[in-house]
């Protein structure tokens, strides 16, 4: 874990560096129609999580939230930006009679390219590492996966230069739990606000 964070702090400060070199030689990036510094924001919202696969049946989706911080970091062309993140998330779904809570530390890099100023759209990988859940693994001898590798897709829109709201689904890649092939799923609404 404290490889993987090094390695995004490190990522991160390289992009910044190459990105102060750019900026230095141009005014204004347009994608975002605003400037073309990098930003620093807070992200709150909610959605629903479930649970995806055959091992389990009659699984419902349950409600969630998630809050964390962000970078909005332009490159390459105008219009498109990586977006480093880091969130805390509640996740999970009721299975059967019980049901699994989880809470992960998310850091995902998302790439955003503003197809107008107002309009973007969003695709990028995440880890999750799981902070807590509620699973008893000495009752059901399955243990809970504590690295969790996922996708995100979705969109968003910039009000003004502090708020973006945007639309997201998280489409889990790696399993759950141990010995069974369930893979997370999230929806997810929410708001950004840059400083």
């Amino acid at each position: 874990m404290k490889k993987v964070l090094c390695s995004f702090i490190f990522m991160t400060f390289i992009i910044a560096g190459v990105n102060a070199q750019v900026i230095q030689g141009t005014s204004n990036a347009s994608g975002g129609g605003l400037s073309g510094d990098m930003m620093f924001g807070a992200k709150a919202g909610f959605g629903f999580s479930t649970f995806l696969g055959r091992d389990f049946f009659d699984i419902t989706p349950t409600p969630g939230f998630y809050v964390g911080g962000l970078a909005e970091i332009p490159a390459f062309f105008d219009g498109f930006y990586l977006q480093p993140e880091v969130v805390i998330q509640l996740q999970g779904a009721d299975i059967g009679a019980e049901n699994l809570n989880l809470v992960y530390l998310h850091i995902p890099v998302m790439a955003k390219y503003h197809i107008t100023d107002e309009i973007a759209v969003e695709f990028g990988p995440q880890v999750g590492f799981l902070v807590a859940d509620n699973w008893d693994e000495d009752i059901s001898i399955i243990d809970t996966k504590k690295v969790n590798i996922g996708l995100n897709i979705g969109g968003g829109y910039r009000m003004n230069e502090n708020f973006y709201f945007n639309l997201r689904i998280s489409p889990g890649l790696t399993r759950v739990l141990d010995g069974n092939n369930i893979k997370n799923f999230a929806f997810q609404v929410g708001a950004n606000y840059f400083f």
